[in-house]
């Protein structure tokens, strides 16, 4: 643990920090694979540097030591020239196809223009083959003269270093379609090649004259100097060109080759087939070759680095996939820590790393899991200061911290970095929903952390913050869940001792209530009919009310008791023809009364039989009951099938209801006529409503006051 007097130096050393240099890890990933990878953007290193010089040096003591004997004539060996030509055209075909590869991924004209370059030199190549005296005819073909192969041999070796100085002088992106740029600077090549080769033949007595049979005219000095001076310009344009790329420096050991190749063949020797002749065409020859070989072990190098990194994009999906199995799995963030780490320190090729969870409260880290060499350590109880993590305002942004071990303050954790070869470590932010749950740390000995191991730890780091969150989420749902479980449970036992109790009353009331009714009601009688003659007519009146009082409140008790009953009872669900039970309640109800009862055919349910007949039976006996004292009461009895439901419904035309009160209807004990009026106790039509509902179904009703009346109910049509 660290003293609180250490803040200030770790403040300033360890995190305070240091954030994380965009510059240097932080850049974009394509702009980074591009600095590495391709030629024409990768630094020229120290070691490419001496190498480079070293090839340029021993050129340049061969080329000292051949020019003394660069006039020596040799023996004229004609299918020297075809054989090396070919070479030629070979390379510079090829290097140009991997230039114009490299251009249409960077989008660079300066490429487009020095692969229109290697181009333009393979076709100029192949015309001055063919015109060359004695190889295929006498004195060439495509109409070739006496000065036609030496004026292409100026156009050609003065063509190219002029695209290397534009190549050279222009560094900016294409804009336009990349295909149509590279069939355009084909086509311009291949039209600057029919041209010059157009005007030194056709055009050749335009021409200084600067061949006199195999040997050279004065004339040529000057041309030769012309074309040698251009290349010494493209030279000093390349060197300017800074920083110099390992393309840029390889091109500079061609134009010296180049150089080398033109003072031989042309300036220093005295005609065809001496030995300059020869030995120029053999720079020119390792010329071609160098950018080529360079190329190709470029593209040997990007397939490799290719190889690598489809490898360690497996692994990276890999391992966010072990992480999300251990979300679905329900793991805990232990565990879903655990399943990644060692593969994740294996991917950043470090000696540690560490899933830490902050405790930001007490101001600590504890581990999740770490992964050494040998081993891993899964689980809580290594427990160090927060300050070891670096700036903790600047991790809760989402910036990484980078923390150099050496500038940290003594202790036991500064020991044990050292100890395991961490000299330096990066500290990368797990934060979920804005909360900042910990950081993913890893380090060694390197100081440098490249873009794809920040990416890489990126990535995880979020995906660990997402899974810990969702663990997090689980346990305290689980949590909830149980502690509604034993609300649920202590809900249902006070619900069963409510029940018992019900039952209880229920008990009393058919038992202990009955008992004094029919006494009341049994005695009413006895005295009527024994003792009737003897009371008059008041008397015998207030018996009556009596015994009647004693009735309703009977009937009262056996609708409460029907309606308690129908609370607890589960709904028994069979297929019901709704038309015959409707007809068979009407039937009981309606006989020896007058009323018109009018069925039509009903869809069927799928309902309890004998509540369904409750439900007819008390709308149509109410039907029956307000229709009663209409000269010509009618009852129509209906229903229709819809989408979801079926609905059903009693109409009559008896005293009907203000629709202000239609909320009470169904209520136990409300009514809206007097029992003078209307006898009825004002339970049917809440038992109605609580049969309706325990199928799933909704009860409502429609009237205007001595029109008529309508009760509708509607059941599910599917159980």
């Amino acid at each position: 643990m660290l003293l609180s007097s250490d803040m200030a130096q770790i403040a300033r050393a360890a995190g305070g920090g240091e954030p994380v240099d965009e510059k240097r890890i932080g850049q974009p990933r394509s702009t980074a694979v591009q600095q590495r990878v391709f030629l024409s953007t990768l630094p020229a290193e120290p070691g490419e540097r001496r190498l480079a010089l070293a090839v340029v040096a021993i050129s340049a003591l061969i080329f000292l030591a051949a020019v003394p004997f660069a006039k020596q004539p040799l023996a004229p060996l004609p299918a020297f020239i075809p054989i090396y030509q070919s070479a030629l055209v070979v390379n510079d075909l090829i290097t140009a196809v991997l230039l114009f590869g490299q251009f249409s991924i960077l989008r660079l004209r300066g490429l487009l223009l020095l692969a229109s370059g290697y181009l333009f030199t393979a076709f100029m190549a192949a015309s001055h083959t063919l015109s060359f005296p004695g190889l295929f005819a006498p004195g060439g073909l495509l109409g070739a003269g006496p000065q036609t192969t030496a004026w292409l041999y100026m156009f050609w070796h003065g063509g190219f270093p002029l695209l290397v100085i534009a190549y050279a002088l222009d560094r900016r992106p294409l804009k336009g379609p990349r295909g149509g740029a590279v069939v355009s600077s084909i086509a311009a090549a291949l039209a600057a090649v029919v041209l010059l080769t157009a005007l030194a033949t056709a055009g050749q007595d335009f021409l200084p004259a600067i061949m006199r049979g195999n040997h050279y005219a004065p004339a040529l000095i000057t041309v030769i100097s012309s074309v040698w001076a251009l290349s010494l310009v493209a030279l000093i344009a390349l060197w300017r060109r800074r920083p110099h790329s390992v393309l840029d420096l390889w091109l500079m050991v061609v134009l010296c080759a180049w150089l080398f190749d033109i003072g031989l063949s042309a300036v220093f020797n005295a005609g065809r087939f001496d030995l300059g002749f020869y030995a120029g065409r053999v720079y020119g020859l390792l010329a071609a070759s160098l950018v080529l070989v360079v190329l190709l072990l470029d593209n040997g190098v990007l397939y490799s680095r290719l190889a690598e990194t489809h490898a360690e994009h497996q692994e990276r999906l890999r391992i966010l996939h072990e992480i999300d199995r251990a979300v679905v799995a329900e793991q805990p963030p232990e565990a879903i820590a655990a399943a990644v780490i060692q593969p994740l320190r294996a991917l950043l090729g470090v000696p540690r790393a560490i899933v830490n969870k902050f405790d930001l409260a007490a101001g600590e880290v504890e581990w999740l899991a770490a992964a050494g060499r040998r081993r891993t350590r899964v689980g809580p109880g290594v427990r160090y200061s927060i300050r070891l993590m670096g700036n903790v305002e600047a991790l809760r942004k989402g910036e990484p911290q980078l923390i150099d071990v050496g500038a940290l303050p003594p202790g036991p954790e500064v020991d044990a970095l050292l100890a395991s070869g961490v000299r330096t470590y990066m500290a990368v932010p797990m934060i979920a929903g804005g909360e900042l749950l910990g950081a993913l740390s890893f380090g060694g000995d390197a100081h440098v952390f490249t873009p794809e191991k920040m990416n890489i730890a990126r990535e995880v780091a979020t995906q660990l913050a997402i899974a810990i969150t969702q663990a997090r989420l689980l346990e305290r749902v689980k949590s909830q869940a149980l502690e509604l479980e034993l609300r649920v449970r202590e809900r249902t036992a006070e619900l069963e001792v409510a029940n018992r109790e019900l039952d209880s009353f229920t008990y009393s009331v058919s038992h202990d209530l009955r008992a004094p009714l029919r006494a009341v009601d049994g005695f009413a009688k006895m005295l009527e009919e024994d003792h009737g003659q003897r009371l008059d007519d008041e008397g015998r009146r207030l018996l009556g009310v009596v015994r009647g009082g004693s009735q309703r409140m009977g009937q009262l008790i056996d609708d409460l008791l029907a309606f308690s009953r129908l609370g607890r009872q589960v709904p028994a669900k069979c297929r019901i023809d709704m038309t015959s039970l409707a007809r068979e309640a009407a039937d009981e109800l309606a006989s020896g009364t007058r009323p018109e009862v009018a069925l039509a055919t009903l869809p069927p349910a799928d309902a309890d039989r004998a509540l369904l007949k409750q439900v007819w039976v008390n709308l149509i006996g109410n039907a029956l009951k307000y229709s009663g004292k209409r000269e010509a009461p009618r009852i129509e009895i209906g229903g229709r099938e819809e989408p979801s439901e079926n609905t059903y419904w009693v109409r009559d035309n008896g005293a009907g209801f203000d629709m202000r009160y239609a909320a009470k209807l169904f209520g136990v004990f409300q009514r809206l006529h007097g029992p003078d009026e209307f006898p009825g106790t004002g339970v049917g039509l809440a038992i109605v409503q609580r049969v309706v509902t325990r199928h799933g179904g909704r009860v409502w009703a429609e009237g205007r006051p001595d029109e008529g009346a309508c009760f509708f109910f509607s059941l599910p049509k599917k159980a």
